[in-house]
């Protein structure tokens, strides 16, 4: 295992503990001492109460050591890379944050019409072909290959009564981004992403009234939903060259490690990797996502509750895969500040705790400010950090509306 020991000065948020150099007064008062991932600065704080000296991190499975001369050398070949794109003869042309979004959502929005079609195919009871799914699946392939941000930004913002549909899509695309952090062969993804698409088609079977109840289903109604897998399975096992990884996101993406799951309660050793990955992104999805039952819930804090279930009903060496493609401050969270100030999240960087923000207002005068970019991630000077997440509705700040009007107007 990789690893290698750091002083506690040194901790950050986003490093993963691999073990903690306990004495013997800290020793008794220290509850974890293996294997963790840091969430939070108040976490750090803690352990430097507790009188923690030196710890090993992983850097595989979090944040590494910062490293000045490392850093020296990357801000060294950034400067050589920006004199080589002044001296080209063509320049490339860079996409604002705001073209990104629209394209990703043209994107999106051009897979929801091919999947409207088709799911109107199946209740019709004619065969369908999954051809023209293939070129739209390339496309998505290389916009998440660009800018995987973008895709995840637009999936997290839904129109209201478009869950089931647009749910489909996000998994699609969230598939996608997650075959290709684990650095997946090109088919594979596609298969993914194939299989998210259609993960949900067996809801076709199920009665609206159940679908669109806004309460607690009584178990008869769970026994009904519970089958929509299986149905949905069924639809594409005459369909032509429809991948085995896409049929096992399909059977497999409500299936839980510890066999609470379903439609067959299988556990860790006999759900397909793919499964694993799917019943991640669906549990996100849905979480962030307004449902007839209930509100959509603070992204951050989904992404917390996925870390407290991983190693029980999820695989904890994939959710902390998932965690990197989203961020424990994912795009478009209002964030505080160190300096007293409210920024929204609307970039990943190579930190899971230090992305890059939009600085919006200041709460020392409770005022606006003209938006300035920020990125957390640059150590070579002084810089702000996030001490954690804020609620858009308390401060009546819409963080989409400083990254793009047509995602604040939905």
């Amino acid at each position: 295992m990789t690893r290698k020991i750091i002083k506690i000065k040194d901790l950050v948020a986003g490093m993963y503990i691999d073990e903690l150099i306990c004495g013997p007064q800290a020793s008794s008062h220290v509850d974890e001492k293996r294997n963790f991932l840091v969430l939070s600065i108040n976490e750090v704080a803690k352990l430097k109460a507790l009188g923690i000296q030196e710890l090993y991190i992983n850097p595989e499975k979090g944040l590494d050591h910062f490293d000045e001369e490392e850093e020296r050398r990357k801000d060294n070949m950034v400067a050589v890379n920006l004199a080589r794109l002044k001296n080209a003869q063509s320049v490339q042309i860079v996409k604002t944050l705001a073209d990104e979004l629209y394209d990703a959502r043209l994107l999106l929005a051009k897979a929801s019409t091919e999947l409207e079609s088709k799911i109107g195919d199946l209740r019709a009871g004619r065969k369908i072909s999954i051809d023209s799914i293939w070129p739209l699946l390339d496309d998505i392939y290389h916009s998440v290959s660009e800018n995987k941000d973008a895709i995840v930004t637009v999936c997290r913002k839904k129109k209201k009564g478009g869950y089931a549909l647009e749910h489909s899509i996000s998994q699609c695309a969230l598939m996608m981004a997650f075959g290709q952090m684990l650095q997946m062969e090109k088919e594979a993804v596609l298969d993914l992403g194939m299989g998210g698409l259609f993960q949900d088609v067996g809801n076709i079977r199920v009665p609206g009234a159940i679908l669109r109840k806004p309460g607690k289903l009584t178990e008869e109604e769970m026994f009904i939903i519970r089958k929509h897998p299986i149905w949905g399975s069924e639809f594409f096992r005459e369909v032509e060259n429809f991948p085995e990884r896409a049929m096992a996101v399909i059977l497999e993406h409500h299936e839980r490690i510890d066999g609470t799951g379903y439609p067959n309660q299988l556990k860790e050793g006999e759900i397909s990797l793919f499964g694993q990955m799917a019943s991640i992104v669906d549990v996100y999805d849905a979480c962030i996502s307004v449902r007839s039952y209930g509100a959509a819930t603070d992204p951050c804090l989904v992404i917390r509750q996925l870390y407290e279930k991983a190693g029980k009903q999820f695989h904890m060496e994939l959710v902390q895969q998932f965690i990197k493609i989203i961020g424990i401050y994912p795009v478009g969270t209002l964030a505080r500040l160190e300096s007293n100030k409210l920024a929204i999240v609307i970039r990943q960087t190579q930190s899971l705790t230090q992305p890059l923000v939009r600085i919006v207002f200041d709460l020392r005068n409770n005022c606006f400010l003209p938006p300035q970019d920020l990125d957390l991630s640059r150590r070579r000077t002084k810089m702000d950090k996030i001490l954690g997440h804020e609620s858009p509705e308390k401060w009546k700040i819409n963080p989409f509306s400083f990254m793009s009007h047509e995602l604040a107007d939905n």
